[in-house]
């Protein structure tokens, strides 16, 4: 990010041009090459020796002047380099590699430093962290023997307790932290501020881990919509929607996140058309649909600038509307087809906004959507992808609600290929229902008219906690 006032004595490249360090960043970095310093002047001569009070000192210094207003500051441990502030810090002595495999080797996935370390507790860090990998595990790790030492103020946090964190959350708390992180990303994108990719990275994971073990209820969290939150809704859908279709043609776990990250950040463009076209309640003038045609080119350019976003992402936010007859935009002349991811991100962008009410038209039904798709744009999609998309999400997708015709609602919870019409359902109890339990019933077994589809039923907001409730009973 540019600095907006040239003369602005608080902020200062280092390294990536991209990157800007504040003054506290800074001193961070300092901190952190003198505890690298530290750590090795403690192996060299032990914690009682003057030279190294004097480095552990000049930690403390610099901790506690730099880190007046932050007060603390963690720092990602992640291999062999450091990563503030969701950028990686530069090193240029080659110490902060060192000191980042040490942390690495010895289990830690964070470390913080606050204003308040003192010169013992970092030469008992520096202490620590000289001891040998095996036997701090025997000592329960780093983070227990730091403890055990009382160092408070450089406090490190194991990357097992990281991951632990991760994977004790449930669908509906990793689809809600993608819209935030999304809804961030686009507040950034349009301040030309720091998007924040490890974290949209690390809920991507998340998703493709539930998706792996158990679509179902991310499937249908992302049927249920909101219009006050359709950009962030369908970037998090799209991103589902094609890790879903990815695992279908088999992509490696590596290869279905950088496609989630791709499809996640494919309409990031959008920030830069004006908001009233963007919500615009009636069809669009061809002034403000020639502003919509630009989003891919600004997305591509925004994303291109950035270092660990995969040139994936670009590509895909530049191609995902031009179609492969070569009838959408950009127009670019001579190109080939698009390439293959963004031919699967165009399907599913597709799919989601027919599926999704806007102001000027209701939502579409699945069926609708892929008949659509698949007989009346015939040469715009990949019939290849488009026809295993359809297989895959079918007439009546994961999380649909539906009206059976003894009157009931009921909720899509699985189904088969092979006989798409007839979904298996978990009828919604009625307000009048005596029963607590939950009436399952699969129509490719069940065949009595009371419990056909009669309906595919709009999904109302308030339908959200029941739905879950369903799906997980």
């Amino acid at each position: 990010m540019e600095s907006t006032n040239d003369s602005n004595d608080n902020v200062e490249r280092i390294g990536n041009p991209s990157v800007v360090r504040s003054d506290a960043e800074k001193a961070i970095i300092e901190a952190l090459c003198r505890i690298a310093v530290c750590v090795r002047n403690v192996a060299l001569y032990g914690k009682h020796n003057s030279v190294v009070s004097d480095s552990a000192e000049a930690v403390r210094s610099v901790l506690a002047g730099g880190l007046q207003t932050l007060q603390s500051a963690t720092v990602i441990v992640n291999g062999d380099y450091l990563v503030l502030d969701n950028y990686p810090i530069e090193d240029k002595t080659g110490c902060l590699a060192v000191l980042a495999r040490m942390l690495s080797e010895r289990g830690a996935g964070e470390i913080t430093l606050t204003s308040e370390a003192s010169a013992e507790e970092i030469l008992d860090f520096a202490e620590a962290l000289n001891i040998d990998p095996m036997e701090l595990l025997l000592h329960g790790g780093i983070a227990n023997e730091l403890e055990s030492r009382g160092v408070t103020n450089l406090a490190v946090r194991s990357a097992s307790k990281l991951s632990e964190a991760r994977e004790g959350r449930d669908p509906a708390d990793i689809y809600e932290e993608a819209l935030l992180l999304i809804e961030e990303a686009m507040r950034a994108v349009k301040a030309g501020l720091k998007i924040p990719v490890p974290e949209i990275r690390a809920v991507v994971a998340d998703s493709l881990k539930w998706i792996s073990e158990d679509e179902s209820v991310l499937l249908a969290l992302a049927g249920i919509r909101s219009y006050d939150r359709y950009l962030s809704e369908h970037s998090v859908n799209v991103c589902i929607l094609s890790m879903v279709l990815g695992r279908e043609l088999g992509l490696e776990p590596q290869a279905s996140i950088e496609l989630g990250l791709a499809a996640m950040l494919h309409d990031v463009g959008k920030v830069f058309v004006p908001s009233d076209i963007v919500r615009k309640p009636d069809r669009l003038r061809e002034d403000e649909w020639q502003q919509i045609r630009k989003h891919p080119i600004e997305g591509a350019r925004v994303l291109a600038g950035i270092e660990d976003i995969p040139a994936l992402a670009s590509a895909v936010a530049f191609e995902h509307h031009m179609r492969c007859d070569g009838s959408g935009y950009p127009a670019v002349s001579g190109k080939s087809a698009p390439h293959l991811l963004s031919r699967l991100v165009a399907i599913v962008d597709t799919y989601d906004a027919l599926t999704t009410d806007r102001p000027y038209r209701q939502r579409w039904t699945a069926k609708q959507a892929l008949g659509y798709m698949l007989y009346d744009a015939p040469r715009q999609y990949d019939r290849q992808l488009l026809a295993k998309f359809a297989t895959r999400v079918g007439l009546y997708p994961i999380g649909t609600i539906v009206r059976i015709k003894r009157g009931d609602l009921a909720v899509v919870v699985g189904g088969s290929s092979a006989d798409p019409d007839n979904p298996k359902l978990k009828i919604v109890p009625s307000s009048k229902s005596l029963s607590a339990d939950v009436e399952i019933i699969d129509l490719s077994v069940t065949h009595s008219p009371e419990f056909q589809i009669e309906s595919v039923a709009q999904p109302v907001e308030v339908l959200l906690p029941l739905t879950e409730s369903l799906l997980a009973a």
